[in-house]
This record gives C-alpha cells, sequence and structure tokens, in this order.
C-alpha cells in the first residue's frame, strides 16, 4: 500500500499586533509571505522553489478574509502565482479579519474583541464565511476550492455541516495537538476519514511521551518536530499502511526575523533543514508518494488510530534543537 505524503502550507498575512495597539500597529501583507532577503524571497519563494527542485506539488491554503483589510489584491496576485507554477491552491480561513469590516474597529476593541475561534460562530456566520472565501476565489480567477482549512485548526461538527451547505467536499480541519475538538467523533489523528460526507485529511497527529495510562501528543510540522521524528513517523506510517501523512507549515518559518524592521530577516537553517530532507526522502523511499488532497477523487476512507509514535530521546533532542534555534537569530 502506498502511503501519501501531502507538504501542506498555510499562506496567510499578519495581524501584526493591530489589535494590541492600533494606533502604532498595522497589518502586514505580502512581506510576511514572502520574506524578502537582499531581494529574493526566502519565504514563499523558497518553499516553492524547493519542492518544484524535487518534483513535489505543495498544496496551499490561501487565506481569504485577509480582504476585509487589504482588498482583493495583493493575496490574489500570491494566489495567482503559485497556481501559475503548478501547485494546488485551496482554501484558508482566519476568521479574525471580519473585524475589519466595521469602520470603526478600532474604538470596538475593548468591548467586543476579535476571536479567530470559527467554532465560536452560529452555523449561519459559517456559511457565510466559507462563501465569503468562494466569492473571494472567483473573484482571484480561481477555479472554485474543494478543500477547507480553518485557521488555528479550529473545527467542530457545524463547521462540515456549513462545508456541505457550500458544497466544499474534503478538508485538513483537525490537528489534535493544536486544537482538539470536543466531539470525540472529531478527535482524529491520521489518515483520512468520512465526516457526514466530508473527507477529512487530519495533520498528523503522533505521541512523543507516554506516561502510565496517559499520552502526550504532537502535531506534524516544519517548525515544531525534528527531522529524526518526522522520519520515524514516515516509516511507521508505511509499515502500518496509514493511507496518509499530512505536514503542516507556513512560508514564514524559513526565516527569523530579527526584531528590527530595517534589517532583512535571517536564514533559519534548521527549518529549511527538515524541509529539504523531508523532500528528499518522500521522493527516494518506494512506498512513500507526494500528493495533493484536490487531485485524489473519491477515495474510500481509511482511517487510523493512534498507533504513530515516537521514541523519547527523539522528543528530547527536538526541545533542545528548537529552543537553541528559536532563541538564536543567525546570519
Amino acid at each position: 500500500m502506498t502511503t501519501r505524503v501531502h507538504i501542506t502550507v498555510d499562506t496567510e498575512f499578519s495581524i501584526g499586533g493591530a489589535f494590541a495597539d492600533p494606533e502604532n500597529r498595522t497589518p502586514v501583507g505580502p512581506p510576511s509571505v514572502y520574506c524578502e532577503r537582499q531581494g529574493r524571497s526566502e519565504g514563499l519563494g523558497y518553499l516553492m522553489a524547493t519542492l518544484e527542485q524535487h518534483g513535489i506539488r505543495g498544496t496551499f491554503f490561501v487565506e481569504a478574509l485577509n480582504t476585509c483589510f487589504f482588498g482583493d489584491e495583493p493575496m490574489g496576485g500570491i494566489a495567482r502565482e503559485i497556481a501559475a507554477r503548478g501547485h494546488d491552491v485551496q482554501l484558508h480561513l482566519h476568521p479574525c479579519w471580519t473585524y475589519f469590516e466595521k469602520p470603526d474597529w478600532a474604538q470596538w476593541l475593548e468591548i467586543d474583541p476579535p476571536n479567530d475561534d470559527i467554532t465560536r460562530r452560529s452555523e449561519d456566520e459559517q456559511v457565510r464565511l466559507i462563501q465569503m472565501g468562494q466569492d473571494t476565489f472567483r473573484r482571484w480567477g480561481l477555479p472554485a476550492p474543494g478543500v477547507l482549512r480553518t485557521g488555528g485548526l479550529k473545527v467542530g461538527q457545524g463547521v462540515y455541516t456549513a462545508m456541505q451547505h457550500c458544497g466544499i467536499g474534503m478538508a485538513s480541519n483537525i490537528g489534535l495537538a493544536i486544537f482538539r475538538p470536543h466531539e470525540p467523533e472529531l478527535q482524529l489523528f491520521a489518515g483520512h476519514h468520512d465526516i457526514g460526507g466530508i473527507r477529512e485529511f487530519p495533520v498528523t497527529t503522533y505521541s512523543d511521551f507516554r506516561w502510565p495510562g496517559r499520552r502526550h501528543h504532537k502535531t506534524l510540522t516544519i517548525t515544531g518536530c525534528s527531522w529524526p521524528e518526522t522520519r520515524t513517523i514516515l516509516k511507521k506510517a508505511l509499515e502500518q499502511g496509514v493511507s496518509d501523512v499530512v505536514v503542516l507549515t507556513h512560508p514564514f518559518e524559513f526565516v527569523k526575523p530579527r526584531g528590527d524592521a530595517t534589517r532583512s530577516p535571517a536564514i533559519d537553517r534548521v527549518n529549511r533543514h527538515r524541509l529539504e530532507r523531508l523532500c528528499e526522502f518522500v521522493t527516494e523511499t518506494p512506498g512513500l508518494e507526494a500528493a495533493c488532497m484536490s487531485a485524489l477523487g473519491n477515495v474510500p476512507a481509511t482511517p487510523h488510530e493512534d498507533t504513530l509514535d515516537v521514541p523519547a530521546y527523539r522528543a528530547l533532542g527536538r526541545i533542545l534543537v528548537n529552543r537553541f534555534n528559536h532563541a538564536r537569530v543567525g546570519v
């Protein structure tokens, strides 16, 4: 059996501290995606070039509600650029951007603070948000999105009901170590699952520490997981016949801001090593196959339980490396 590996990229702008300090801060658009250094895109540009070097199509979940602040451009140009390079462009929604629908939003911050949790919206509002995203894709001139990822991986059963109403049949909304839904039927670890007619591909979650009667879980991301951990999970997924492994990343994870807007970001060599080794391993290992969710069609659901894990020493190594990497700004 082949194990499909989905490298998924949440492509989004930054609120930039505007909600915390509206007088002095403002949302950040393309610089938070392109992450330019010495005239070269070390975020999105680096990421796409790395995937393409290995013949891999990424699934880019492009955030659409930022248009409430920025208008249709510039994210529309970014989405079209990604699509033109052959990658899969799908829908990402961060509801906090709709706060900018209020012309006097800054005056409302203390009275009615923004939230980015789609599960705290009514079903009608969830439908509205998805339809706003679909309308944005139409205005961008892109094919209608067939896959949804909610912001912060916040999800509840109502999201799938709203998706059915809007005609989106696939999702990658779940990552249990990032957000654990209240509904037990949504506490999914790997593979892909049928949720009321919606095909869900959860971001793969594994256990890294065990205690008697208890497990600690980690969701598979580039910035959060070491390469030895990721390699272990891929090998075990292949051995156990897991149909799909989903990895999460963002363009900004491949640079380190210096804390000074006038200086170019530094290169994050640790995260680059992780992405490059992942691409090499997927393309060179028999039984692994890079895939895009939207290209799968109506494949049968193949759920997978909580059986993927890594040795504790791998997790301890990752903790040390991440602390050092996140504390140190390179050159």
